[in-house]
């Protein structure tokens, strides 16, 4: 057996794998969004249908509303997660003793499953739990903690929430990136005058745009994909009042029936709304590579 025979033999059981579970799905998903369905049953072809009724009056305020909860999850875990993990990996950087102890604190959260952490603050932040008994014995609240019902807060205590269950992601890859730019670069800024803080932004971050292009795409693909702690703290629903909804708590609830009426499902609809948020992902996340791909540098 040649050599190129003997690769193929080795990859063809992972691409078979591939097709099976993620092409053949994908490609399944696509065909039937052009499909009028009855329940499960797929009915006569209609083309881009069920497209036209995605931004059609009620389910465009239903999409709209969710895409905008999920743009604002997007930049709040550019800012809590992602901004707060660069500081802290900068320090962890210029720390010689316990920088390894730190970062296995920072990545702890993250080894618990999005749901365990749902189940896990959603009980801490319930009336009469421990957020709430805290906060009153010191002082800095009184009376009922109802911020899970608080439509204007709601949704931010759950974008916190998920920022500190990630927070260890962008503090390991920006901790090994900082480690990857020789020492001596920021050995000669020191010489030079270069406090901490100029160094940050004058060497590190233009050093960092490989690193920083990863934890970007990364969180914009998993913020546009957002459903187990939604799901766990605040329902299928996104309550309350719909205003911790996204496209993907939209999306279970026309497939799986708790849209409108228990029971009635919307096959063709969910389909156009997963086929519209494959694109948006896929444009996305190749323009966000590209766009840092010009921006980085070499040190």
């Amino acid at each position: 057996m040649s050599r190129h025979a003997l690769a193929l033999a080795f990859v063809l059981p992972a691409l078979a794998l591939y097709g099976l579970f993620v092409l053949y799905p994908l490609l399944t998903s696509l065909w039937g969004s052009l499909f009028q369905w009855r329940g499960l049953r797929q009915m006569g072809f209609i083309g881009l249908g069920n497209f036209v009724r995605l931004f059609e009056f009620p389910n465009s305020d239903r999409m709209f509303g969710a895409l905008g909860h999920n743009v604002l999850w997007f930049v709040g875990i550019m800012v809590l997660q992602n901004g707060i993990g660069l500081f802290f990996a900068y320090l962890l950087f210029w720390s010689r003793k316990g920088a390894a102890f730190f970062q296995s604190v920072f990545f702890f959260p993250a080894m618990l499953s999005p749901v365990i952490v749902g189940a896990l603050w959603r009980l801490l932040l319930a009336p009469n739990g421990a957020v709430e008994w805290g906060l009153n014995t010191l002082g800095l609240h009184e009376g009922r903690l109802t911020v899970l019902g608080d439509s204007q807060w709601a949704l931010w205590m759950l974008i916190a929430i998920d920022a500190w269950n990630w927070m260890g992601l962008p503090v390991l890859i920006f901790t090994a990136g900082l480690r990857q730019i020789s020492y001596e670069v920021f050995e000669a800024a020191r010489l030079d005058g270069a406090g901490y803080g100029r160094m940050l932004f004058t060497i590190a971050l233009p050093l960092l745009v490989p690193s920083i292009s990863s934890v970007t795409t990364l969180s914009f693909i998993n913020t546009f994909n957002q459903f187990d702690i939604v799901y766990v703290m605040q329902g299928v629903q996104g309550n309350p009042n719909y205003s911790t909804d996204t496209l993907v708590t939209w999306f279970y609830r026309l497939a799986f029936g708790a849209e409108g009426s228990v029971g009635i499902t919307d096959i063709g609809l969910a389909l156009a709304l997963g086929t519209l948020l494959f694109l948006l992902l896929s444009v996305g996340s190749v323009l966000m590579l590209r766009g840092f791909d010009r921006l980085s540098v070499r040190p």
